[in-house]
Order: C-alpha cells, then structure tokens, then sequence
C-alpha cells in the first residue's frame, strides 16, 4: 500500500470517528434538528470541492488533508490538537489550528476576532478558508445572505492565493449584486 492510500485510510477512519462521536454527544442535545450524519454528505461535498480546488491549484496533499479537517473542526465538532498531532503530524495539526476560527459560531465578537486571526495567518492557512469558501458558493445553487459573511472573511484573506481570492470575491460580489437587486 502506497504512503497515500494509507494516509486516505487513515483520514476516512478520522471522519466516520468524528461523526460517530458527534452523533452520540448529539443523541443528549435538546435542539438538535439537523444530525452531524444528515449533515455530512454536504460536509463531504465541500471537502471534495475545496481539495479539487486545492489540486489544481498545485497545492501539496498536506494542505487537501487539513482542508477536510478544518471542515471537520468547524462544522461537525471540535478537535483536539493534540489528537490531531498524533493522527497526522506536526504540519497538518498547525496548519488547522492557525486556521481555525475563534470561540462560539453565531458570536459577533467572535466573528471579528476570527477575521483578525484570519488576517495575520500564514499564506498557506488562509488559502484553505478560501477554499473552503469557493467551494460554499460553487455549490450553493442560489445567492443566500451567508454570502455576507463570506465576502467579509474573502477580504481578510490578502494573502490567500491570489487567483482564487480575486475568482471568490468577483463571484460574490456579483452574486450579492442579484440577491439584493431583488
């Protein structure tokens, strides 16, 4: 077996992990409407999209794989650093945690914290949100008002790779320009 294939093993085991725990500490959640497995052919669609948008940019397999668990770690439960170190090494568990998103989803003072970290992040980090974010908005059918959101963080990323950057922000700037021309 390739170094690859095992690392991809290893990575699809991780995922059905993560998701199993979410599901059980789920089972004990009073406003769950929506199950972290309901939810996770669309996570598996933009980790998808975001590592084809990062290969074909010519971005190496540590960066594809830390894509895919930062979706994780922002999406379905947080990860452990730790964990993450052990699971994947050194290069992929700092490449998620310095792209991570700070405190509580939902919080306005964490959102603006989140963008500033987001500014001072390496290169390399803020071009997986940005590929997380391109691929939000090739899969989404429709402009929806989370596209505010994602052209605020597209901005705080000056570093992120600049052809995709500069593709993200025109094409969220014209998909705003329909929604609220409505």
């Amino acid at each position: 077996m390739k170094r690859s294939d095992c690392v991809h093993t290893r990575l699809a085991a991780y995922h059905d992990a993560v998701y199993t725990q979410a599901e059980r500490e789920a089972q004990f959640g009073m406003f769950e409407l929506v199950t972290p497995r309901d939810r996770r052919e669309d996570n598996d669609a933009l980790i998808n999209a975001a590592q084809t948008t990062l290969h074909a940019l010519g971005y190496p397999a540590t960066m594809r794989i830390a894509v895919s668990l930062l979706l994780l770690a922002e999406e379905v439960m947080p990860l452990d650093a730790e964990r993450l170190r052990k699971a994947f090494g050194e290069e992929i568990a700092c490449l998620v945690e310095a792209s991570r998103a700070v405190g509580e989803p939902g919080n306005a003072k964490d959102w603006h914290a989140s963008l500033e970290k987001f500014a001072q992040a390496p290169a390399d980090c803020q071009t997986l949100r940005m590929a997380l974010i391109h691929a939000a908005i090739e899969r989404g059918p429709e402009p929806t008002p989370q596209m505010d959101f994602w052209y605020a963080e597209a901005l705080a990323l000056p570093a992120a790779h600049p052809g995709l950057r500069a593709q993200v922000i025109a094409r969220l700037e014209a998909d705003m320009a329909a929604l609220y021309a409505q």
